[in-house]
């Protein structure tokens, strides 16, 4: 499951489970995530998850800046369009977002052990 955590001063205040499907964020009630900060536009940015070609199972995330005045960051770089993934760090005006995969294997190690014979 992907979540779109939104964090304020290192807190989380909100979450949204990711479905596959568009996913838009902007100041204006026609979105899917509606923010009241004067540094975001009416329609700022949308997110698209789309199932990955080779594993179905897994959804790719792509951001697009929608011609908002102020831009749409990632990790502190500002995007026109960009494929995302886990531990991302998204801002929106004054907001800032993070993407969650929990089915990521970011940060995960399997080791063997293989016995000497």
């Amino acid at each position: 499951m992907i979540k779109l955590k939104h964090i304020i001063n290192d807190v989380v205040v909100n979450e949204f489970d990711m479905v596959e499907g568009s996913f838009t964020i902007g100041r204006s009630q026609s979105n899917s995530l509606q923010l009241d900060d004067a540094m975001v536009s009416g329609e700022h940015a949308v997110l698209r998850f789309v199932p990955n070609e080779y594993m179905p199972e897994m959804l790719d995330v792509t951001i697009r800046d929608l011609g908002s005045t102020n831009g749409t960051f990632v990790n502190n770089t500002s995007v026109q369009e960009l494929k995302i993934k886990h531990g991302d760090t998204i801002r929106i005006g004054n907001n800032e977002f993070r993407l969650f995969d929990e089915g990521s294997a970011v940060g995960t190690q399997t080791e063997f052990y293989v016995p000497e014979e």
